[in-house]
């Protein structure tokens, strides 16, 4: 795969982006924070991602994440600002809405017509882990940990429950999101969260462009139309329709309810490095 376009962004940017043809790299390029999705990254993961499936030479988005992490996921370091957030002229609380915002761009993730792959090489989690499930295929290295950790501060896992509930099951969803449990990538690879598992760090790159190969030795229009096939399989078609958006957006208000009740005290708690008064 021969490089067409090289950087097609600034180095301060939320999402570094690139082109390998036939590959669209997109790199999450907030290193120094853990790359959290949050509003500004979102947007511009959303506005690149739709880039690249408007472009015929694009084969594969590839998502990836600078320095030690792949992403931490929603950025809770400016709870008071957002509790202090007055509702709109619509009446919606802006929580439930700045968090909705990330459940529409993974709805538009897995409908795109290109084939997507996520390679976490670092630490992936709550919405970190949420976009790794929403990939087609998904590769970690064996450094990589995954985890849900939203109620643990009093927040719910509202906008990405349904993508890893709809990956590796509802009973394992459940185990990981009601116990928090941080995970491995070895364990991730056993139940499916992950479909390739790199051992040596020597081979990372080498097993990214291996399964980027192995997808575009498939014809473009084959693989776009499997690809929706797959996505209206028996029970498939109320869960990618009417019933995931209405699912989203309750799922948002519930999101908000939290983040204005248990979340104060367990991001309170996080903070002074003490358990939450609901765990004593």
């Amino acid at each position: 795969m021969a490089t067409t376009t090289s950087d097609a962004s600034t180095g301060s940017a939320p999402v570094h982006v690139s082109h390998q043809s036939p590959v669209r790299r997109l790199e999450l390029n907030r290193p120094d924070s853990r790359n959290p999705l949050d509003g500004p990254m979102v947007d511009a993961l959303s506005d690149a991602v739709a880039e690249a499936s408007a472009e015929a030479s694009v084969r594969v988005i590839l998502i990836t994440g600078a320095g030690r992490a792949f992403s931490a996921g929603g950025n809770i370091g400016n709870i008071s600002e957002r509790l202090a957030v007055k509702a709109g002229a619509d009446g919606r609380d802006p929580i439930a809405g700045g968090n909705r915002r990330y459940g529409r761009f993974l709805e538009r993730f897995v409908s795109v017509p290109k084939i997507t792959v996520v390679a976490a090489a670092g630490a992936a989690m709550g919405g970190g882990a949420g976009l790794v499930a929403a990939a087609d295929l998904a590769i970690a290295s064996s450094q990589a940990t995954f985890g849900f950790p939203e109620t643990g501060i009093g927040l719910v896992p509202a906008q990405i429950l349904p993508f890893v509930a709809a990956r590796i099951g509802v009973q394992n969803a459940r185990r990981l999101m009601l116990t928090g449990e941080r995970i491995s990538a070895a364990e991730a690879y056993r139940i499916g969260l992950i479909d390739y598992l790199v051992d040596d760090p020597a081979e990372w790159q080498l097993r990214i462009d291996s399964v980027c190969a192995s997808i575009v030795r498939g014809a473009p229009t084959a693989l776009a139309t499997t690809k929706q096939m797959l996505r209206q399989g028996p029970g498939m078609d109320a869960w990618h329709g009417r019933g995931l958006e209405d699912y989203l957006d309750a799922a948002a208000d519930t999101f908000a309810r939290q983040m204005r009740s248990e979340a104060i005290e367990g991001v309170t708690a996080m903070r002074e490095k003490r358990v939450p008064d609901w765990a004593r």
